[in-house]
């Protein structure tokens, strides 16, 4: 079923195009990532196809019933109430639809925010207020999932949370769309399609799925040690540092495994480039 289609979609702000003559369509369970370096329009069309922005050309047309929620890139409204408060208001507000209170508990704790209920939502920190962000995104169970930039503030261990969350949306039936940087690493692969936002235009990019990846991954004094069938991708150690050369459809499964063993994620580099 196809959830949203986006043809010849053009629009400009202040006599200056922010993209132009975009075309894509997002189908359920599929997920894509948009990248492109800073001030390349990504903002702009995220904001153009959740109605925040009235395109000058072009329409992005989503299919009947379609249930959208955006995480925005930084969050412009002041909210002073607690933050188990404001999420339980958010979820509320989606009635039946959305997630459980149950549920809500359950992704709160996941994605690390359980010692903050009680804090006044404008007293977060940047990195907290994007988590926040996230959760009050994806408790809506929407059919389509826009976020833009989601992980500029979070760590590897809590982008991957993220990413899960939304794996786990889309293997439900919905759709996903990420925005973010050309360099962030968690967008490289998780993704069934790529595009490229670049000169105001928006182009494919290869999957890069029959791809080797390098890991590389740093010891902490809690790591575990490493498990003869994760030895067999090890490549090398040096001062705390662990590579692991893994192919694309062995990447997630690998870098969950090192992650529960209390390893740091320290990057990934694409192995074919």
């Amino acid at each position: 079923m196809n959830l949203l289609t986006v043809n010849d979609l053009s629009f400009q702000r202040e006599g200056y195009f922010a993209f132009k003559h975009v075309t894509f369509s997002l189908s359920q369970k599929e997920s894509i990532s948009i990248t492109g370096d800073n001030g390349s329009g990504k903002t702009a069309l995220l904001e153009t196809l959740v109605g925040l922005n009235f395109p000058d050309s072009g329409q992005a047309r989503y299919g009947a019933g379609v249930r959208i929620a955006f995480m925005p890139q930084i969050e412009t409204e002041v909210v002073q109430e607690p933050v188990r408060d404001y999420l339980e208001i958010r979820r509320q507000a989606t009635g039946e639809l959305g997630v459980s209170n149950a549920q809500l508990k359950d992704l709160t704790s996941f994605m690390g925010m359980s010692p903050y209920l009680d804090h006044p939502v404008d007293t977060l920190s940047r990195g907290l207020s994007q988590r926040l962000s996230f959760l009050l995104a994806v408790c809506q169970r929407p059919n389509v999932l826009i976020l833009d930039d989601p992980f500029s503030f979070q760590n590897s261990f809590y982008a991957h949370q993220m990413v899960e969350i939304f794996q786990d949306l889309k293997e439900h039936g919905a759709g996903i769309i990420v925005a973010g940087s050309i360099k962030d690493t968690t967008l490289s692969d998780e993704f069934d399609s790529k595009y490229l936002l670049q000169q105001k235009s928006l182009s494919p990019v290869q999957t890069g799925r029959g791809q080797n990846y390098l890991l590389a991954f740093k010891a902490t004094s809690d790591s575990m040690a490493i498990t003869k069938e994760l030895g067999q991708y090890v490549t090398g150690t040096f001062d705390g540092q662990i590579q692991l050369r893994v192919s694309y459809n062995q990447k997630e499964t690998i870098l969950k495994a090192m992650l529960e063993m209390n390893y740091l994620f320290e990057g990934m580099v694409d192995l074919e480039v």
